[in-house]
């Protein structure tokens, strides 16, 4: 089919099934609770002393295209009991014509309660995009109106914030990112071909509990709700079930778009393998093999000579950090 990805985008936008700005202006995470500090820079610190996290994202496979993303994050606890958390991401979101980079710098605040901790997070982030119109499909390859050779990049600095409070068998998070409503211009001094390309502010709201009856067994429960001005609102409910800390499996429901499923393994205690698979339920599953999502965590206490399940960090804790 010729100009397969402009025919699918139109037809992504009409019906509104799916949040195609979001993916495009900032990824979605299948995995979202495992990669939270990327969405809310309040998570910096609040986890071991260091943690480091790789991920891969191929979104909608069959979907000429579609969004392709790579993350790397770190961050960790310092000064005091853990009282400051900092880190700094990068990740890179290629879709069809556009290739999008963000690396940002968080820092934390984390207020201590009887049996919680309060953390205020902000952070910086460089952005840079990319469009290249070789990459455009048109019906018509001689279009007057597109330039094959045009590539430029553009490059603005943004803010988030965040609040979250937590311990280890509950949290409630708020955050938005995109603050400052950057725009990227492209063709700035052709007026027939003018585009611009803004960015709007991305709201998202967690929560989670874990639960637990058998010690061999943790329940851990979580939802998330993305807010983007014109979309639909973006809802995904996740399960995930932890067998003696070490093998997990979990389903998630996304509303009215997908369901997924992931399989995770811990080893040593720092470090983790997951893989996760959404299924779409809505019209695009004609066109869409589904989406394949990896992570790779090593998150630990280093230069602390404890042993496991000696870190008692909150007077009730039940739990260490989930990875």
């Amino acid at each position: 089919m010729q100009n397969k990805f402009l025919s699918y985008l139109f037809f992504v936008i009409v019906l509104c099934e799916t949040n195609f700005s979001q993916a495009q202006q900032y990824p979605f995470w299948t995995q979202y609770r495992s990669n939270l500090f990327m969405m809310n820079p309040a998570v910096a610190g609040t986890r071991k002393n260091f943690d480091a996290r790789l991920n891969y994202r191929n979104q909608w496979v069959g979907f000429a295209g579609a969004p392709k993303t790579m993350a790397a994050s770190l961050h960790g606890k310092f000064f005091h009991h853990g009282l400051l958390g900092a880190g700094g991401f990068i990740f890179q979101d290629v879709i069809g014509p556009f290739k999008y980079v963000n690396m940002s710098g968080a820092f934390a605040y984390h207020a201590k309660f009887t049996d919680a901790k309060l953390s205020l997070g902000i952070s910086g982030s460089y952005q840079s995009q990319t469009y290249l119109t070789s990459k455009v499909t048109t019906q018509f390859n001689q279009d007057p109106a597109v330039d094959y050779s045009f590539a430029e990049k553009k490059r603005k600095g943004n803010m988030a914030f965040g609040v979250l409070y937590y311990n280890d068998r509950f949290h409630i998070g708020f955050a938005a990112n995109n603050l400052l409503g950057s725009t990227f211009e492209y063709y700035k001094k052709d007026t027939t071909r003018k585009a611009v390309y803004a960015q709007v502010i991305h709201y998202n709201f967690s929560v989670g509990y874990n639960w637990q009856d058998n010690p061999n067994f943790i329940w851990e429960n979580s939802l998330i709700a993305s807010f983007v001005a014109n979309t639909p609102i973006l809802i995904d409910y996740s399960l995930r079930l932890h067998y003696k800390d070490q093998f997990f499996l979990g389903a998630t429901y996304r509303l009215k778009t997908a369901v997924a499923f992931t399989a995770g393994y811990t080893f040593n205690h720092d470090y983790q393998f997951s893989y996760s698979y959404d299924l779409n339920i809505n019209k695009l599953r004609t066109a869409s093999a589904g989406t394949h999502e990896i992570k790779l965590v090593f998150s630990s206490n280093v230069f602390e000579n404890e042993k496991r399940n000696k870190n008692k960090e909150f007077q009730h804790q039940k739990f260490q950090f989930l990875l």
